[in-house]
């Protein structure tokens, strides 16, 4: 199983001082743990929209709670409303002893121009863009660019896909198909009931 996922994940390199948007988004496609997003913004703020996953931690509270609840060997990456306010918060962070601090450039506007994933009031109302992260996309490009295996893993991708669409459909007709005979139960016993009441008026009539 290790082997599989290492053939499948690249390895993660260590954090630098300073990271691009694509870094960051990179890691949250392939689903790699062990890293935090701080968003150093007003709460106010942080509620109308912010990157997935990010934890809200206002500048003013930022040192007091991050010592409180992360672990200072933690990859921790931090943006706020402008780039001197995320250069501030990091600088923070490791006058703390958080070793592991990269600044995330350009913030939530660089993130949300590369189609990275958000949330919040506004962002709930902002349709998905074309080029939001799709772990499974990302998989199967990774595949079909490997110099070995990669036309054969293509190949087990797509007729995985065609047998779910069959799976889908079988299930959809089986469904189908009980619905009716279901339905044609409820008509059967509704009309022998009907016969019954019938019967028992009729016996009702002739013994009076």
């Amino acid at each position: 199983m290790d082997n599989l996922v290492g053939g499948i994940i690249p390895p993660q390199p260590p954090i630098d001082a300073q990271s691009d948007v694509h870094t960051l988004k990179s890691r949250l496609e392939w689903g790699e743990p062990a890293f935090t997003i701080l968003d150093v913004r007003d709460r106010m703020t942080y509620n109308q929209g912010h990157i997935m996953g990010s934890m809200p931690m206002p500048i003013d509270q930022l040192e007091e709670r991050a010592v409180a609840s992360l672990d200072k060997s933690r990859d921790i990456y931090v943006y706020g409303a402008n780039d001197e306010q995320t250069t501030q918060a990091a600088q923070i962070l490791r006058s703390a002893q958080f070793v592991h601090v990269s600044e995330l450039k350009g913030g939530l506007a660089a993130w949300k121009a590369i189609g990275g994933p958000t949330e919040g009031i506004v962002e709930s109302r902002t349709p998905a863009g074309e080029d939001d992260y799709n772990v499974v996309a990302r998989m199967q490009n990774h595949l079909e660019n490997q110099p070995k295996g990669g036309a054969s893993a293509t190949e087990s991708i797509q007729k995985g896909a065609s047998n779910l669409k069959e799976n889908i459909q079988e299930g959809a007709s089986n469904l189908k198909e009980g619905i009716q005979e279901g339905a044609g139960n409820l008509k059967e016993g509704i009309q022998k009931g009907i016969n019954d009441i019938k019967e028992d008026i009729n016996e009702s009539g002739n013994r009076s």
